[in-house]
């Protein structure tokens, strides 16, 4: 099993879980910190900087902050794009996470998928379905009753696993509290010591090389990952502040393409060559690092708007209905596959970039005459 085809199927398996419709969400909360102690019988979806459900939930929630800590108890499934989330509570269905460390310490219900790069199951935890990840090291220790299947750099399983274990990696250590009631398949470029009373059934070993010339390690995919999630945040946040403004964007992309293609090139190259001419003269270095960080960031931050349009293409053709959410979840997730290509992929990221800026700059321009025309500029 090839290393980065494994990562790639756990990502594409949380956003396959991740655009099924649920129920709509009803609360939207946002804020720096925001606290959930009561009783709430409804889907819930939270921004913040850091977000602590320490009450009930009767029902899903969704949160994307920089810490997430849930002590408390959600019936549903949990859905977090965080820096940091820590699960001591307990949750009753299944919990998909993208972050940069996920510690595990209380009870979850069903499967549980996540890429990551730590991640920590305790020896208190429980989850009782299936494991699927991807992440730079894992520590499990608690006891799972499903299969477990991922890549890591490196994983160490001291706990109980009630299925199979299949894992692609760099190196694995198992220690000797360790259970495995089904069968034990690896790849990895050496093969590790395994105690002979932790596996019940069978172990199989794949010996590996690495290709480092054609490869892509498991930080690459790792970054992959970093960059669809900070992207989505972005999109998240477009279109729940400024729903308006991002549906007439994803219009505007629709109506004038080729127009839209030609405008963005002219603006980029306009900024550019404008932060280099400033950059030549010494009062303007300052306004040209800026002019030249405000191009990378609209050329990086534009995209989520064609993510949308590709999202809302896509439910469309599929005639399925769908949520601008949800749009953005699959658009972004297409479209980053899509750049990722090689030798294509910088040219659709850059005509995708130039179309996304046109679009901005047209709907900005209309936006504008709208105003002039009511006497409000």
């Amino acid at each position: 099993m090839n290393h980065h085809i494994s990562i790639y199927a756990i990502i594409f398996a949380i956003f396959l879980i991740l655009i099924n419709p649920v129920s709509a969400f009803l609360i939207l909360e946002q804020g720096e910190t925001v606290d959930v102690d009561t009783i709430i019988d409804d889907d819930i979806c939270i921004f913040g900087d850091t977000v602590a459900i320490k009450g009930t939930v009767l029902g899903d929630v969704m949160i994307t902050a920089g810490r997430v800590d849930i002590t408390g108890n959600v019936t549903g499934d949990v859905m977090v794009f965080g820096s940091e989330v820590i699960i001591n509570g307990h949750v009753g269905d299944d919990v998909r996470v993208g972050a940069g460390k996920l510690i595990v310490n209380g009870y979850i219900g069903d499967d549980l998928m996540v890429g990551a790069g730590d991640i920590i199951v305790s020896d208190n935890a429980i989850i009782k379905g299936d494991v699927a990840f991807g992440c730079g090291q894992m520590e499990l220790m608690g006891d799972v009753d499903g299969n477990i299947m991922g890549g890591s750099d490196k994983v160490t399983l001291s706990g109980n696993v009630g299925g199979d274990v299949e894992l692609d990696l760099e190196d694995l250590n198992v220690l000797p509290g360790a259970h495995i009631s089904g069968n034990l398949t690896y790849s990895g470029p050496n093969e590790a010591t395994i105690p002979s009373d932790v596996v019940e059934k069978d172990v199989t070993f794949n010996e590996k090389t690495v290709d480092k010339e054609n490869g892509m390690g498991a930080f690459s995919i790792l970054w992959w990952f970093i960059k669809y999630l900070s992207l989505l945040v972005i999109g998240l946040l477009f279109i729940t502040l400024l729903p308006n403004r991002s549906e007439a964007v994803v219009n505007a992309i629709s109506e004038r393409s080729l127009i839209n293609i030609i405008a963005g090139f002219v603006l980029v190259v306009v900024m550019i060559l404008g932060s280099i001419l400033l950059l030549c003269t010494v009062i303007g270095i300052p306004l040209g690092f800026l002019l030249l960080f405000m191009s990378l960031a609209l050329m990086y931050g534009a995209r989520v708007f064609f993510g949308l349009w590709l999202g809302k293409a896509i439910f469309s053709r599929l005639g399925k209905e769908s949520r601008p959410w949800m749009e953005m979840v699959l658009g972004l997730f297409v479209l980053l596959i899509l750049t990722s290509l090689p030798w294509i992929g910088c040219l659709i990221y850059l005509l995708v970039s130039f179309v996304a800026i046109g679009a901005l700059f047209s709907e900005k321009k209309r936006f504008y005459q709208e105003l002039r025309n009511k006497g409000m500029l």
